[in-house]
């Protein structure tokens, strides 16, 4: 949400206002009429079985309380807490009244129907609105819902065979991987220490990938598939990250030998597989066109004040909380021309990051964007550490591409046609 900066600007604004009205120049206040949120889920388990995390590494794996791929007790509470600050900001802007139940009432939260996504949402929810916490929406769990996760199988072969080229492309003219990197992770996977290469009395059964980097077409509901030792470094890299926020033992985190340092250079393998996978342009529109459309048009039935096909939630809503995925937030970030740094990471999604949109009215008719990425740091979730004003989560306020630079946002006008022709 909002820093606090913007919440001095707003100081700074009131104490100038007698002033410039004495001067017959008084602005109008902004008014915040609406803020979409697209939302990672928060700390779950690894995706992979145990059995097959086993067969990466000299030394098994940390057990875990959650099944594969769930959210944890510590993503919950951590997402309750991220919920309360967001409650305080909302109210400092305005939006919310800062204590009571009547701002559920104009706020829609909408998750995908993974568990991890739905327990999500509803610890938003109870953070957002403790005693009164709306409705998560979602479909029936287990079935795919097309707003988070794009059905390629009616994909027209030539826009298929043209983003494979777009990502084979990159391939060969801007990208390379940190191969010391994966070393380092491989050493980590043999119960050594990153920058000592060792020989484990029982290696694991199959080592990381030295087969070099290639797209090929996917299979089943992946649309391109990446060769080589980046996917499963990415995925592993993660694994770590999900230890150390989940608050494991130092001990059990890379079995001792990655502290938050190392994590964070692991963490690159994770940026470098999302900006190849789910920041190729044609890729992206491909999984998060609808859904940036989507957004879109329910920032579009806020400034024009009736139901509108294909928006989220009703029309007078005043907060809009979608909970999907890291492939998600990266998708959108790729179509607007979004990049950050937060935490000393650049493009970085971990669990808990945010996307908000917020929509300001500046006069009658007149409405401008401004784009908000936030992540609580990687000792706030470790620690699980109170958010406040004192100490905020991490935060940056990006422009998307085609809007004019300016601290106000993007003007209604040009994000509408920025998000309608991505």
């Amino acid at each position: 949400m909002l820093q606090l900066r913007h919440a001095a600007c707003l100081v700074l604004l009131a104490l100038a206002l007698p002033k410039l009205a004495a001067q017959g120049t008084a602005p109008t206040p902004a008014q915040l009429k609406l803020v979409i949120i697209v939302s990672r889920h928060g700390v779950r388990s690894p995706t992979w079985t145990p059995d097959r995390l086993n067969a990466y590494s000299a030394l098994p794996w940390p057990a875990w309380q959650a099944a594969p791929g769930e959210l944890t007790h510590r993503g919950y509470e951590l997402l309750t807490r991220l919920g309360s600050f967001e409650r305080a900001s909302l109210s400092a802007e305005g939006l919310f009244a800062a204590t009571g139940c009547e701002g559920a009432a104009t706020t829609t939260i909408y998750a995908d129907t993974d568990q991890r996504t739905l327990a999500s949402g509803r610890a938003l929810a109870e953070g957002l609105f403790p005693g009164c916490p709306p409705q998560v929406h979602s479909l029936p769990e287990g079935q795919s819902d097309p707003l988070f996760h794009a059905d390629t199988s009616t994909l027209p072969p030539a826009q298929a065979d043209a983003a494979l080229a777009q990502l084979r492309q990159r391939l060969t003219q801007s990208f390379a991987p940190d191969t010391a990197l994966i070393r380092q992770l491989q050493n980590v996977l043999l119960g050594c220490a990153p920058d000592t290469a060792c020989t484990p009395a029982h290696p694991p059964a199959t080592l990381l990938s030295t087969a070099p980097l290639a797209a090929e077409r996917g299979k089943g509901d992946h649309l391109v598939d990446l060769q080589g030792p980046l996917p499963n470094a990415s995925t592993l890299s993660e694994d770590l990250l999900l230890e150390y926020t989940d608050g494991m033992s130092l001990a059990d985190v890379g079995w001792g030998h990655v502290d938050e340092p190392q994590l964070r250079r692991f963490l690159a393998l994770h940026t470098a597989y999302f900006d190849l996978m789910h920041r190729t342009p044609a890729l992206a529109l491909i999984e998060n066109g609808g859904l940036l459309r989507s957004i879109g048009l329910t920032l579009q039935q806020a400034v024009e004040g009736h139901p509108i096909d294909g928006a989220v939630g009703t029309a007078g809503q005043k907060l809009v909380v979608l909970v999907g995925h890291d492939t998600n937030l990266a998708g959108i970030a790729s179509l607007l021309g979004l990049h950050w740094t937060l935490d000393a990471r650049t493009d970085d999604t971990p669990p808990d990051t945010e996307l908000a949109f917020q929509l300001w009215q500046t006069a009658p008719g007149s409405y401008f964007v401004r784009t908000v990425v936030t992540m609580q740091t990687l000792p706030q979730m470790r620690e699980v550490q109170t958010l406040s004003y004192t100490n905020p989560p991490a935060s940056q306020q990006v422009q998307p591409y085609g809007c004019p630079a300016s601290d106000k946002g993007c003007p209604w006008p040009a994000f509408q046609r920025r998000v309608s022709h991505p």
